[in-house]
């Protein structure tokens, strides 16, 4: 825990927090040697969260994107009203 908590500024009751959600999720395994508690991340698990996460990014990429696009076409549009009023 000790190892965990030195190069945050987190302290460490809130990284034990984090480390039993993680824990929970499966995402990490705890174990026991001596006085210690070794913390092993799950590789496996966190390639599926990652490709999950990774979907989700892409969606939103996408989305934003379009909605730019979107933005883009409404301020041209908006543009030429502009132009055609002043030519009045």
């Amino acid at each position: 825990m000790n190892e965990l908590v030195a190069p945050s500024d987190l302290s460490q009751p809130t990284i034990s927090k984090h480390l039993k959600v993680l824990e929970h999720a499966g995402l990490v395994s705890r174990g026991r040697a001596a006085q210690f508690r070794p913390v092993r991340l799950e590789a496996a698990l966190l390639a599926g969260a990652a490709q999950w996460l990774g979907d989700y990014r892409r969606f939103w990429t996408e989305s934003l994107d379009r909605l730019d696009t979107y933005v883009k076409e409404l301020k041209r549009k908006e543009g030429r009203r502009v132009s055609k009023r002043k030519q009045r």
